[in-house]
């Protein structure tokens, strides 16, 4: 399930004037959604379920930074240093993150 359309994705990395590099777009995509998704400790379903019925937003503006970031720094290897935009990412993902697996308490006394 991509909670990003591909069409609002190429805008943001200033792709969608070319098909060129749709496929590799969109690998890109369904990677960065995995890696947020997980970083939240979360479904899909209940980051939808606790957003009223929608993917939270901040989460999709996440995923398009993320594989923006990766789209323009293809490699794990810089001769350049690059700098971390301070929270940027963290800030968008962090109030999403569930820290305490509701499931092991339904157990507890």
């Amino acid at each position: 399930m991509s909670v990003v359309s591909l069409a609002l994705f190429k805008k943001h990395v200033r792709a969608d004037d070319f098909a060129d590099d749709d496929e590799y777009l969109e690998h890109l995509l369904e990677t960065a959604e995995i890696s947020v998704i997980n970083a939240t400790n979360s479904t899909v379903q209940e980051l939808t379920d606790d957003n009223a019925g929608e993917f939270p937003t901040p989460l999709k503006h996440a995923i398009m930074m993320l594989a923006g970031h990766w789209y323009n720094q293809r490699e794990s290897v810089s001769t350049v240093q690059m700098h971390e935009v301070p929270d940027a990412l963290q800030a968008l993902v962090k109030p999403y993150r569930k820290l305490v697996d509701d499931a092991s308490r339904e157990n507890e006394i």
